[in-house]
């Protein structure tokens, strides 16, 4: 194996927090969709006004808005663009699907 084939292979699995800050996380809550983009120091701001600071540890994603509401939900060992789920947004309890998009 070639050192370009191991450096392939380490890019396809970014942890969360890597995948996270070079992509963004667009939310679909229902009938409203937003997508959520993650920095490099613990900062996060989205494209309808919020703003906070984040953190993934131990398998979790935690945020914190700058308004005071938070939580910490699970989130996968490795996350790539285009990677799809279903969860529960930490700050406002609903159900929502999560899916990486690119970095606009």
């Amino acid at each position: 194996m070639t050192l370009t084939m191991i450096a392939a292979a380490f890019a396809l699995f970014s942890t969360p927090t890597e995948t996270l800050v070079e992509n963004a996380l667009q939310i679909q809550a229902g009938e409203m969709t937003y997508t959520t983009f993650f920095n490099a120091d613990g900062t996060y701001t989205t494209d309808i006004g919020v703003a906070g600071t984040w953190t993934v540890t131990n398998g979790e994603m935690c945020v914190v808005r700058s308004t005071g509401e938070s939580g910490c939900q699970p989130v996968a060992d490795t996350l790539a663009l285009g990677d799809s789920w279903e969860g529960v947004n930490p700050t406002t309890g609903m159900t929502v699907t999560y899916t990486v998009v690119p970095r606009d």
